[in-house]
C-alpha cells in the first residue's frame, strides 16, 4: 500500500484526472484548439512521462519518493486544504463576477495568505504583483491568443 503513495504516482494520477476532465470539457469550437487543448496535452504528456517514470524506477528497482504524511506537517497540510477552498470559491464565483475580477480577488486571497511575515511592505507586494499579473495576462490572452472568458452574471460589464 505504500507504494501508492509515491509523488510521481499520485502526480500522474492527478493530472490524468484533470487533463481528462480538460480534454472533455474542452468542446469542438475552434478557438478551443488554441489555447485549452495545447494545455490539456500538455498536461497529459507530463502524466505520462510521470507515470513512465514510475515504471522505468519498478524495473530499475529504485526506492520510490514516499509522501511522508507526519504530525510536523499539519500546517503545510492545513495551508493546502485552506488554497483548496480558495479555489473552489473561485470556481463558483467566477461566473458571478466575471473572470477578471473573480481571478484578482483569488489571487490576492491566497497572496495574503500565504505571505509569511505580515509586514507593511509584504502585503503591499502581495496586493501589487496579482494585480500586474492579471493586467498582464488580460492583454495576453484577450488580444494575443483571443481567449474568451466568463462574463459577470451578478454585476454586467464587470467582468
Amino acid at each position: 500500500m505504500n507504494k501508492l503513495l509515491d509523488r510521481d504516482l499520485l502526480s500522474a494520477l492527478v493530472l490524468f484526472v484533470v487533463g481528462t476532465v480538460s480534454l472533455y470539457e474542452a468542446g469542438t469550437d475552434v478557438r478551443n484548439w488554441i489555447f485549452p487543448r495545447l494545455a490539456t496535452y500538455l498536461i497529459l504528456a507530463i502524466a505520462a512521462a510521470l507515470a513512465a517514470r514510475v515504471v522505468f524506477s519498478a524495473l530499475v528497482k529504485r526506492v520510490p519518493d514516499l509522501v511522508d504524511l507526519m504530525q510536523e506537517d499539519r500546517i503545510v497540510y492545513f495551508d493546502v486544504l485552506v488554497f483548496l477552498m480558495i479555489v473552489l470559491a473561485y470556481m463558483f464565483v467566477m461566473y458571478g463576477l466575471g473572470f477578471w475580477l473573480s481571478s484578482l480577488i483569488m489571487l490576492w486571497l491566497t497572496s495574503l495568505y500565504l505571505t509569511l511575515e505580515k509586514t507593511r511592505a509584504n502585503i503591499g507586494l502581495a496586493l501589487v504583483v496579482p494585480l500586474v499579473a492579471c493586467v498582464v495576462a488580460y492583454f495576453v490572452f484577450l488580444h494575443v491568443f483571443y481567449v474568451p472568458f466568463p462574463k459577470a452574471i451578478w454585476w454586467p460589464g464587470v467582468g
